[in-house]
């Protein structure tokens, strides 16, 4: 499949995640770029909650539910706007933030990037039908094909995953995508990651440093190019893992940090005014935690330096009034972070501590050296970002204003040292457990903060240049150095490392870790050659649990690590011995499960180093009781004559 069969399904991801942009803008008189940044959030938590009530109704989520939830959410937002602002004299001009010509600029900077950038992204996820062959993705695309069946909730996404909750925004927004669209979860999932890596995150991070930043014409041409330059995030995470809900969370993270930096008063006249701010902090907090809690949590790392200089004044001085912003509020955050947000922290890694021991893989300068580098896991470094990362330090040690990130940059670069070059103790894992120690969420999640300090860096640069000379010598500047950059990214080291990286998880060939071609042509043939009604004996460990996502028939096991009946583990031991065994039929007759998929001997738990496997699967071949339907290869569909 070309990519330009995926463009409708794209547009259908965008327009999912983008809707509330003019609600936004018109109802409550955002700035345009606050609207566009903000309404992903919005829309995301909108799916959530949709899903949730319909699970609670008893009905199947779709369209209408989501429909029927955004027009009582916007309801609600825009009533009580009206209500709070009834009697209050006119607004004053909008200031020049609310000016369409800033989200443009944005935008040309992003469409830029994106036009020269996309190449390699579309290159390094291989087709629209690809998926990242990594242990995981079971897992996401079994659950965004379950939603897209009607049942959502993150509350309820059995037979999947049996957790009592389960992140499930991500698979909700595939899921309509797919409904919407009538593509499947693979192409689905595959757009998502488009929208994200070219829009919802280039967009969360242009607000962040409009708000935060306060930059020139050069910052906002650019956030596209430095926003794609991190080998960290956003590609990464589509074929590591693949971790699509912390994909979805982090791209949405930068946005929660602007709203509650607006809503603390760190500037003098914040851009959405504190009811607002107050309003979409609550309703993109939700949202993000909803993408993943641990979205919401790093941001809140992020915030505690903040909230902790917000409410300095009054510690310094005791005077009320020293305090920038609404008072109440401004305490009222402080308080809830300097006791809520480490008490949420240490209770989330205490309960995952257990997960999160690794052994330490790098020396302690050389990840230092990566920290400063912009970089991660030993990949080259990118040379524009770079650069700018060290020139925006040195700016947020110039500019008190800006100097709480100084000490954000430093929590979430400790814990990234801490889990590449540190052996396992208290202390480390006090800021690693929440990430399960592992270096490839913490990088990820650190990007927030690393790409707005390069835009920071490269972006006084570029003032320097340009307050030397006329007027028009910034734009001219600006230009030159959005399109020096963009070149330098591009034949760059770390950019050529992360495609390669990432288009070795999403080619399909014979040494596939999920499917190889032969057994996903067995799989995509199962529409004609079994029932709709069909039920699968499947190794997970061999892929075989994709049954479901790729040709809709149901399997004995949806995902690795998801608990199974006894008769469905009984078939997984012992099936081969059906003619001999009673209770093999037995667990036939109470699974459903006549037929069995017998893959290719590589099981992915081997990588690893898991102990699980399906002995009831192997021979098949040689054991009575079997009629081969279809084969490929060495994969072979078989039907179990033995229980008939």
């Amino acid at each position: 499949m070309p990519w330009s069969a995926a463009v409708p399904a794209v547009l259908v991801a965008l327009v999912a995640l983008y809707w509330p942009a003019p609600a936004l803008f018109a109802a409550l008189r955002l700035p345009p770029l606050a609207s566009a940044a903000l309404a992903p959030p919005v829309a995301v938590l909108v799916l959530s909650v949709s899903a949730i009530l319909a699970d609670v109704a008893g009905g199947l989520w779709g369209w209408p539910w989501v429909l029927g939830v955004a027009v009582l959410l916007l309801g609600g937002v825009v009533g009580g706007r009206i209500l709070v602002r009834r009697g209050r004299p006119p607004a004053e001009a909008a200031p020049p933030s609310r000016s369409p010509r800033i989200l443009l600029a944005y935008l040309a900077g992003i469409g830029v990037a994106g036009i020269a950038m996309g190449g390699l992204v579309l290159d390094a996820l291989v087709s629209p039908e690809s998926f990242s062959q990594r242990h995981d993705n079971v897992f996401h695309l079994n659950a965004t094909h379950l939603v897209a069946s009607g049942h959502a909730s993150p509350f309820a996404l059995a037979p999947v995953t049996t957790n009592s909750f389960y992140p499930a925004a991500w698979h909700d927004w595939a899921g309509l995508v797919m409904q919407l669209s009538g593509t499947d979860a693979l192409v689905a999932s595959q757009a998502c990651t488009l929208a994200i890596v070219f829009l919802v995150w280039p967009l969360s991070v242009a607000w962040l440093v409009e708000v935060v930043v306060r930059p020139g014409t050069a910052g906002r041409l650019l956030v596209g190019v430095l926003a794609l330059s991190s080998v960290s995030f956003p590609l990464t995470l589509a074929g590591w893992g693949t971790l699509y809900p912390n994909l979805l969370g982090i791209a949405l993270a930068p946005v929660l940090f602007t709203v509650v930096w607006d809503a603390l008063g760190r500037d003098d006249h914040p851009v959405l005014g504190l009811g607002s701010a107050v309003t979409m902090a609550a309703l993109t907090g939700a949202a993000v935690a909803l993408a993943h809690p641990n979205a919401a949590l790093s941001v809140g790392l992020f915030l505690f330096p903040v909230a902790i200089a917000a409410a300095w004044p009054l510690v310094r001085r005791g005077d009320l009034r020293a305090v920038r912003g609404s008072v109440v509020w401004t305490l009222t955050v402080a308080a809830g972070f300097l006791v809520a947000f480490p008490v949420a922290w240490y209770v989330l890694g205490d309960a995952i501590a257990a997960g999160s021991v690794r052994d330490p893989f790098m020396e302690r300068g050389r990840a230092l050296g990566e920290v400063v580098a912009g970089t991660s896991i030993g990949r080259p470094p990118v040379p524009s970002l770079a650069i700018g990362l060290v020139a925006g330090l040195l700016v947020l040690v110039a500019t008190a204003r800006l100097r709480p990130l100084l000490a954000s940059f430093a929590l979430v670069s400790t814990a990234y040292v801490a889990s590449v070059a540190l052996e396992t103790s208290p202390l480390p894992l006090l800021l690693t457990a929440p990430y399960y120690t592992d270096p490839y969420r913490i990088a990820a999640v650190a990007t927030v903060l690393v790409v707005p300090i390069a835009v920071l860096g490269w972006d006084s640069v570029a003032r320097w240049f340009g307050e030397r000379g006329p007027g028009w010598v910034g734009l001219v500047v600006a230009v030159a150095l959005a399109g020096a950059l963009l070149a330098t990214t591009l034949a760059s080291d770390g950019m050529r490392a992360l495609h390669d990286e990432v288009r070795k998880r999403f080619v399909a060939d014979p040494t596939a870790w999920l499917l190889t071609p032969d057994e996903r042509a067995l799989i995509e043939r199962l529409p004609d050659t079994t029932p709709d009604d069909a039920v699968l004996v499947v190794n997970p460990s061999q892929g075989g649990s994709l049954a479901y996502a790729i040709a809709d028939r149901r399997v004995t096991h949806y995902y690795m690590n998801t608990p199974v009946t006894p008769a469905a583990e009984y078939l997984a031991l012992h099936l081969r011995d059906a003619a001999t065994d009673p209770a093999v039929c037995a667990a036939v007759a109470e699974t459903g499960a006549h037929y069995a998929l017998a893959l290719e001997p590589f099981e992915i738990e081997g990588v690893y180093e898991s102990e699980t496997s399906h002995p009831g699967l192997h021979g098949l071949d040689a054991a009575p009781g079997f009629e081969v339907v279809d084969s490929e290869g060495a994969a072979t569909l078989y039907r179990v004559t033995a229980c008939d």
